[in-house]
């Protein structure tokens, strides 16, 4: 989270685990076996472990109710759609596996690379499938192609086989080095020489046989190559120097000065190694000016490597000012450049989240702490040279439109996107209100197509319910029958906590709530006011959330009131999974330390950190630094760091899903999220019921979750009974 005066706004984040035993408020409650419980203790013991076929049994022992006929109907629908999902796992990790199997014997090692890597997310024993013979050859061939593409300054290539090497060595990162060294000289070619980066991209498409891409390529020629001095205007040697200062005394891990010159001196290396910066800087193209300026760098870095090496400040800005000085005598490169590249260097050997904002980035950046912007609402990424959706924005032209997640944007009003940065991407396609931006779009298994958007004003709807009402507004219930509302949270807003409030009385208006789900999945975070705001609603003492420095100690607290506590007779249920991040974790971990919710799905990203901005030189650029971690009621720290074991909100009751799966499940929420006027919409082709999701399997977290909550009725109507009530 990012703090701006009185508020926190969460980025994106990873973490260590520091648990300080004092700060500790939250009583542990010890589980009892379940057949020591009372019956009611019981039903809800067995949801909450998962074993409904358990759960079913003890239902059927029950007299007739409306809990318990309801109850045992949602599990049988339950466990049938596990059978079917555990068939359709079993078939879909097979069928990717004979697949990969396939292109071995085809020599097409990278498509069995993403058949592997689809096998591994559905296989039973992940870590038994990398043992397997031809698996392991297979990742042993994509290894060293990766390795000789590097070695030859393909970067492009190296970068592609060493990411499919990453994503299926995701949970111990064995090639991340690798593959953060490769985008590093990418995101050298892309600022610096971006023509060359569209080479390389187009050379891998000839050998793919990428026919769309090609084409797209020579097209684009030299159009719309951005100007490297552009972005590096304004960057200068006193705004190193304040970053390595903030940096050294108040980053959250205080690694200190050698860290920083450490992480300079190898950023700066790796530019000066990547082959086609001598079109762009002359003097670059004398070898022995490179070897010269990289002898400095190995003399930096191997004096850094001496044992109990300390440096303060002045001997830190002394050997900076030695590879500046050595810069001048050599390679000769203008002081923006040689300051941005030791920079980011030195950032990147901090965390992601530590870095500059520098002056060209500074309008984008006033926008996203906005929030307020006219465009068509979707969220974009570079990806293997693509600018590629990552998610259109619920409500907005670009959803209503059938943007997905994964297309391609290939051309803006006509001008192709291959050597564009998504800075330049984000200009292009926002501009002002109801004007006209036309993109043609790749999307696997179609032909390329235009869709034309109409700007529009992009407020996000942070809180959304069930299904849209035909009158205007949401259904927040999910099951009425039994009371059970659900509210999606997509984003940590300033009016989120107050929406989330209309919702819930909303519900109240209109039938007995019960219980309700919220739902959490893929909130990456937000405001941290708002976050306490939320669990505020939930209970009505005790702390929230703190914040810890370097040293451990507590800095700020934040703690409940009664003012705007809900009734503690709503059941609640929180919804997470690895997208869940930051304030989502705040929310879910403080409402499960204090047992006020039942937190269901899959471990969360791992996002406790909090980052402090300061300004470089007068203003005209700043500086993002991780400062502080949070750490939940019962003392845990949530972060995830590269080290780390652990990490983030582990669930009460793990509910997985496939990448397959979660993908089916956001299209059909995605397509029943969208507004369609009545005579738009198509008979042959009708919308996604939201009821559907559900009746058909295709969210198994939502079903096991209102399973759960109904479960917690029985509970209490079986408890009255006993007491006679």
């Amino acid at each position: 989270m990012i703090r701006t005066g009185k508020f926190s706004i969460t980025l994106k984040t990873t973490a260590a685990a520091l648990l300080l035993a004092a700060c500790a408020q939250v009583p542990v409650v010890k589980a009892q076996p379940a057949a020591d419980l009372a019956l009611s203790e019981q039903i809800v013991d067995l949801a909450e472990r998962g074993k409904f076929t358990e759960l079913a049994h003890v239902v059927d022992t029950l007299p007739a109710s409306p809990e318990a006929k309801s109850l045992d109907a949602t599990i049988d629908l339950y466990l049938a759609h596990l059978k079917d999902r555990k068939a359709t796992k079993l078939d879909a990790h097979n069928e990717a596996l004979e697949e990969a199997f396939k292109l071995i014997g085809e020599t097409k090692p990278e498509d069995a690379m993403i058949k592997v890597i689809e096998a591994h997310s559905l296989a039973e024993n992940p870590d038994k499938l990398l043992t397997e013979q031809r698996v392991a050859e297979l990742i042993q061939t994509v290894a060293g192609k990766a390795e000789k593409a590097y070695a030859k300054n393909d970067f492009v290539e190296s970068l592609s086989l060493y990411r499919l090497l990453d994503l299926l060595y995701e949970k111990n990162r064995e090639y991340k080095k690798q593959y953060e060294d490769a985008a590093t000289h990418v995101r050298v070619l892309q600022l610096y020489n971006p023509q060359l980066l569209r080479d390389l991209y187009k050379q891998r498409a000839e050998r793919l046989g990428n026919e769309d891409e090609l084409e797209l390529f020579e097209e684009a020629g030299n159009q719309d190559i951005e100007d490297w001095t552009i972005k590096l205007e304004g960057i200068n040697t006193g705004m190193l120097g304040q970053v390595f200062a903030h940096a050294a005394t108040r980053h959250i891990d205080k690694d200190g000065y050698v860290a920083l010159v450490r992480g300079a001196a190898t950023g700066m290396g790796i530019m000066i190694q990547t082959d086609g910066l001598e079109t762009v800087f002359e003097s670059m193209a004398d070898q022995g000016k490179v070897d010269a300026m990289q002898a400095k760098l190995d003399e930096v870095l191997k004096d850094l490597g001496r044992p109990g090496r300390n440096l303060n400040r002045a001997n830190a800005m002394s050997i900076i000012a030695d590879i500046m000085q050595t810069n001048l005598e050599t390679i000769a490169l203008p002081e923006s450049v040689i300051v941005h590249e030791l920079t980011q260097g030195a950032c990147t050997e901090l965390d992601q989240f530590t870095a500059p904002i520098w002056p060209e980035d500074l309008k984008q950046f006033a926008r996203t702490m906005n929030g307020n912007f006219v465009g068509i609402g979707v969220q974009i990424q570079k990806l293997d040279g693509k600018l590629t959706v990552v998610t259109p924005l619920e409500g907005t032209p670009a959803m209503k439109a059938g943007l997905k997640a994964n297309d391609v944007i290939a051309k803006v009003g006509g001008v192709p996107t291959g050597t564009w940065t998504v800075d330049k991407a984000v200009r292009e396609i926002t501009g002002p209100e109801d004007t006209k931006v036309t993109l043609t779009m790749l999307r696997e298994g179609k032909e390329p197509f235009d869709v034309t958007l109409i700007r529009k004003p992009i407020n996000i709807e942070s809180i959304k319910g069930f299904a849209h009402r035909d009158t205007g507004g949401w259904d927040y219930w999910v099951d009425k029958d039994a009371g059970i509302g659900y509210i999606r949270m997509t984003q940590f807003l300033r009016q989120t906590a107050a929406d989330m409030d209309k919702a819930v009385q909303q519900m109240q208006r209109e039938g007995e709530l019960n219980a309700i789900v919220l739902d959490l999945r893929f909130n990456p975070g937000g405001l941290l006011s708002t976050a306490i705001g939320v669990v505020d609603r939930f209970i009505d003492r005790g702390r929230i959330v703190s914040t810890v420095n370097a040293e451990g100690i507590t800095t700020t607290s934040q703690s409940a009131s009664r003012r705007n506590t809900y009734n503690d007779d709503i059941e609640l249920v929180i919804l997470i999974n690895q997208g869940s991040a930051s304030a989502s974790e705040i929310v879910s971990g403080a409402l499960q330390d204090y047992e006020r919710a039942t937190v269901l799905g899959e471990n969360s990203y791992g996002k406790g950190s909090v980052q402090d901005i300061f300004p470089l030189g007068r203003g005209e650029s700043l500086f993002k630094c991780t400062t502080q971690y949070y750490q939940l009621p019962k003392g845990d720290i949530i972060h995830r760091k590269d080290d780390s074991t652990e990490w983030g909100i582990k669930p009460d009751l793990e509910v997985k899903m496939t990448n397959k799966e979660v993908a089916d499940w956001l299209e059909a929420r995605r397509d029943a999220d969208i507004l369609i006027a009545e005579e738009d919409r198509d008979p042959e082709n009708p919308q996604t019921d939201p009821k559907d999701i559900l009746a058909d399997g295709l969210d198994p977290q939502l079903e096991a979750a209102v399973l759960l909550l109904k479960a917690k009725q029985l509970s209490s109507r079986v408890e009255l009974a006993r007491k006679g009530e």
